[in-house]
């Protein structure tokens, strides 16, 4: 029996009441030391574990390849850990049980010889704890997976009343003459156009976080953006005795519509609820680098404490005087928007004095405007004296359907509505050569498609129809009607001007 290394004074005891399991081995893989942890860790006395081989701490099925390890390590030998990064290292106690280790190496030399020093420590609570993180991982990854699913599904049924109400609210100015009626019917309009961003807002937020959201770009107009927004807020800043000054505007940029509009709408909000006498400030400028808009109010203002979290999600500052409304997600949606469309969003404040929004976008962004506009009841497009191009209309809900057929009968369209991709198939086969456009619902039932039909429709007609696709989920579809030409997407709910701006672009293309 190999006699045990020793070493007298305060060293050895330092060594041997050290909190890790000390071993020293020879190069024949003897054991020659244990410390005091050693007899804790594995059960054994000293004098039981003295002159045996390593490998009996070491669980049978991996004795070979221990040996192969130790056999390595004295032909290079360095102080490292021992293959812990690569493979699960376990040990083995007295009794046969196993527990996971972290074992670290190094070799000694004394009176000629060589050895390895190894501190074995138990990792049996670190183990439980990664095992509980990658498990508490795996249980919310499921719960934003069934989210999202949540939020796929409901989403369908949440657009389709609201579609139905711009799309009859469209109707109701197309029928009225008196100017305060309609005056009242744009200010619905204006509601429910804010109403259906916000629900594209809350609907999206879960890919805003995910990054599976991708924008939809456009040439947008900051002037037709802002006057929206003037209209929708000034009546609430008005209710409440608070002014809101718009600064005109010229430029255009090519984004996402939505989501910007959606996007400076939440700071304009965020100002006016956290503001009692005064009002906000909407200004432009622009430099070689930037287009800034700044949004300031004259409102209770933000304690410096608190400007790092103001964009946390269901944060609301806790200041006196504040009204808070909603969830807290608006400042967390502006600066998800802002970093998927390439802007940057900064505030500065004082409690007391106010607050300052500024969102600084790059001049590359800018683009020259385009004339497109439209109407409440109908559309300025040159196009006098050609007749309405032919609708098929293709849509599952019998309400949403009912208004598409309404809205696009008053503009004068010869219309044929369908309630399914079959029942469409049906119409083309006895009428198809009398269709000039088609405007589909994507999700059309049964596993069918809009596009797939297009598709199937075009084969029929033996001409590339054009079309219009309607949808809940733009950033989805996205990807499937890029490759596909003469075909619009207008996400749901549609304003019915931009569909019939869209079918009168289609049908002049096509003429």
């Amino acid at each position: 029996m190999t006699a045990p290394v020793k070493d007298g004074g305060i060293a050895e005891q330092m060594v041997h009441r050290a909190p890790d399991a000390l071993l020293l081995v020879d190069q024949a893989g003897r054991i020659v030391y244990v410390n005091k942890a050693v007899t804790t860790l594995f059960g054994y006395e000293a004098r039981d574990l003295l002159g045996q081989g390593i490998e009996q701490l070491v669980p049978e099925r991996s004795r070979g390849i221990h040996v192969r390890y130790r056999n390595g390590f004295s032909a290079t030998p360095s102080t490292r850990e021992m293959g812990a990064r690569l493979v699960a290292l376990a040990a083995c106690r007295k009794d046969g049980t196993e527990f996971p280790a972290e074992i670290r190496l190094a070799p000694v030399s004394q009176g000629g010889a060589e050895f390895v020093l190894a501190a074995v420590r138990d990792v049996s609570d670190r183990r439980q704890i990664t095992d509980e993180l990658r498990a508490a991982r795996g249980e919310a990854d499921s719960a934003n997976k069934a989210k999202t699913r949540f939020l796929a599904t409901a989403s369908h049924d949440l657009r389709q009343p609201l579609q139905t109400l711009q799309l009859l609210n469209a109707a109701l100015g197309r029928k009225l003459a008196d100017a305060a009626c309609l005056d009242l019917v744009q200010r619905q309009q204006a509601a429910l156009d804010s109403m259906g961003d916000l629900l594209n807002a809350l609907l999206d937020i879960t890919k805003l976080e995910s990054g599976g959201l991708r924008p939809n770009p456009d040439v947008v107009s900051l002037a037709e953006v802002l006057a929206d927004i003037r209209t929708q807020a000034g009546e609430v800043a008005a209710a409440r005795g608070l002014t809101l000054d718009v600064a005109p505007a010229t430029e255009s940029l090519m984004t996402d519509r939505v989501l910007f509009r959606q996007m400076l709408q939440n700071l304009v909000n965020n100002a006016l609820q956290y503001t009692r006498e005064g009002g906000v400030t909407v200004t432009v400028q622009r430099d070689d680098a930037h287009l800034t808009i700044a949004i300031a109010d004259t409102g209770i203002g933000i304690p410096a404490a608190e400007l790092e979290r103001i964009f946390d999600e269901y944060y609301r500052v806790n200041t006196p005087g504040a009204r808070p409304r909603g969830f807290g997600l608006g400042l967390t949606i502006v600066r998800q928007i802002s970093r998927l469309l390439g802007c940057a969003v900064k505030v500065e404040s004082e409690a007391g004095r106010g607050t300052t929004f500024t969102v600084h976008i790059p001049v590359a962004n800018l683009v020259e405007p385009t004339t497109r506009r439209a109407t409440l009841g109908g559309v300025t497009v040159d196009r006098a004296g050609v007749p309405k191009p032919a609708v098929l209309v293709i849509e599952d809900d019998a309400a949403v359907l009912d208004a598409l057929e309404l809205v696009l009968g008053l503009e004068g369209y010869p219309i044929r509505v369908a309630d399914s991709a079959a029942a469409a198939e049906a119409i083309f086969a006895r009428h198809g050569a009398e269709i000039d456009v088609v405007v589909s619902d994507y999700h059309l039932g049964d596993g069918r498609n809009g596009l797939e039909l297009l598709e199937k429709l075009r084969a029929t007609a033996s001409r590339d129809l054009p079309a219009v696709i309607l949808s809940g989920d733009t950033s989805s579809v996205l990807a499937s009607i890029e490759s596909v030409s003469r075909v619009e997407l207008l996400r749901k709910p549609v304003d019915a001007r931009q569909l019939i701006l869209m079918l009168e672009e289609l049908f002049g293309a096509a003429g």
